[in-house]
């Protein structure tokens, strides 16, 4: 039995490990914290997952709220005016419902059910020289864990990324007390302040009950980049309603009385988006691989990041299982992330496009609030990227896409936006 080490349970770790647990390997998942411990603290994201990667977690069985979670059943996406005014709305009913778990509940839950399959859990604090260690025991090792020591193992790849720097300073709160009407509780909302930032709302499963997740890309030194003094969750959320007090007064009485589900549901930070080389290089020469945040690490915006660790691990586990008693080398290893980059380098581009959105996605913008099946076209987008490839990315085919559709913008129309 070929025996693999898996540092890190998040979303990529879990998924491999159970994946190949249940296809007959050895597996060790080596975690920094218990189970109790990740369900008693803080959240490392508040991820939304879409309906492929969704169907990946069914598929092995780990979609243990399906029945408890109130889907997420609707788009609405508000684009404003440089005044803070609505220049634009995008809504849609969802063709397939997105979901959102919290992680606090959703990982341990899984690193429990990775033991009943019989894999071997680990709670230790890795470090990357423990991975000398391993290298010599198991058959592969592979890095999921994107922060701290074991990102310096795997080479930035500035070829496939350019960001240098944050583009936004993020926070998450998970919520309770918003007021809306039943279907409002179950909308994905965003509103885009141009050169100000994003307000996003989504349902939301916490502490065994519907949730609100409200969130905030602020861009940086913009109007809304006020959360970096704020220390506990309930300042952020006190700076985050003042905040749509200002900037967004219309949306105000809808989040007033909005509560966090517990002290520690808040996540803060300003993710710099990165890709790095799959193949981490030991000073023994040994080789490890990286997949997940550890390779790929996306500004939230776009919510690309569980999604794609889910996808990445599932492909993984694939190549795994048809390597068979090969061994896995630099060349396996870089294979299957360039198998995978033919796919996430759309999800790179789909969440680029909205950190710093390029003149002519006015134009598709507008065409989504005119026309119901170019907004479907557009969420299909975030569900699975490539589909985009096609009209989404460039200008002349965005122009020729919308010349099919007859879907060209008005004039009237174009002239309300400063995205």
């Amino acid at each position: 039995m070929r025996k693999i080490a898996i540092i890190g349970a998040g979303q990529a770790g879990l998924i491999l490990g159970i994946g190949l647990v249940d296809a007959g390997y050895a597996v060790t998942l080596f975690s920094e914290r218990t189970p109790e411990a990740i369900l008693n603290g803080k959240p490392m994201g508040t991820p939304v997952l879409f309906p492929d990667a969704l169907q990946l977690e069914r598929n092995l069985g780990l979609n243990f709220w399906d029945r408890e979670f109130p889907d997420c059943v609707r788009f609405r996406n508000e684009v404003c005016d440089p005044q803070g005014n609505t220049a634009l709305v995008l809504s849609s009913d969802l063709q397939q419902h997105w979901q959102g778990i919290d992680q606090r509940l959703k990982f341990p839950t899984w690193m429990q059910e990775f033991v009943k399959r019989g894999g071997e859990l680990v709670i230790q604090a890795t470090t990357p020289e423990d991975l000398e260690e391993y290298v010599q025991t198991y058959n592969l090792v592979v890095v999921t864990a994107g922060r701290g020591s074991f990102s310096t193992l795997f080479e930035r790849d500035a070829q496939k990324f350019e960001h240098d720097s944050p583009q936004r300073h993020a926070v998450s709160l998970i919520t309770t007390g918003f007021k809306g009407d039943p279907v409002d509780l179950h909308t994905a909302r965003m509103t885009v302040l141009p050169s100000v930032g994003e307000i996003i709302q989504l349902p939301f499963y916490a502490n065994g009950k519907l949730s609100t997740l409200l969130a905030f890309g602020a861009c940086i030194g913009g109007a809304m980049d006020r959360f970096s003094q704020a220390q506990s969750g309930q300042e952020l959320l006190e700076v985050g309603k003042k905040a749509i007090q200002q900037l967004k007064p219309d949306y105000y009485d809808a989040i007033a009385d909005l509560e966090l589900v517990d002290d520690r549901a808040w996540v803060k930070g300003a993710i710099t988006p990165t890709v790095r080389q799959p193949i981490g290089r030991l000073p023994s020469g040994a080789v490890v691989m990286g997949i997940g945040d550890v390779v790929l690490l996306h500004d939230p915006i776009a919510a690309q990041g569980a999604n794609n660790a889910t996808k990445m691990a599932h492909l993984v586990t694939q190549r795994i299982i048809e390597h068979g008693d090969r061994r896995f080398d630099e060349f396996w290893m870089q294979g299957i992330f360039d198998e995978f980059w033919h796919y996430v380098q759309y999800s790179r581009a789909l969440t680029d496009c909205l950190l710093t959105p390029p003149a002519h996605l006015q134009d598709l913008m507008v065409a989504m609030a005119e026309n119901p099946e170019i907004i479907k076209d557009y969420l299909q987008g975030f569900n699975h990227p490539p589909s985009l490839s096609s009209w989404f990315f460039e200008p002349e085919a965005a122009k020729n896409y919308l010349a099919q559709k007859n879907a060209m913008p008005s004039i009237h129309c174009k002239t309300v936006l400063a995205i």
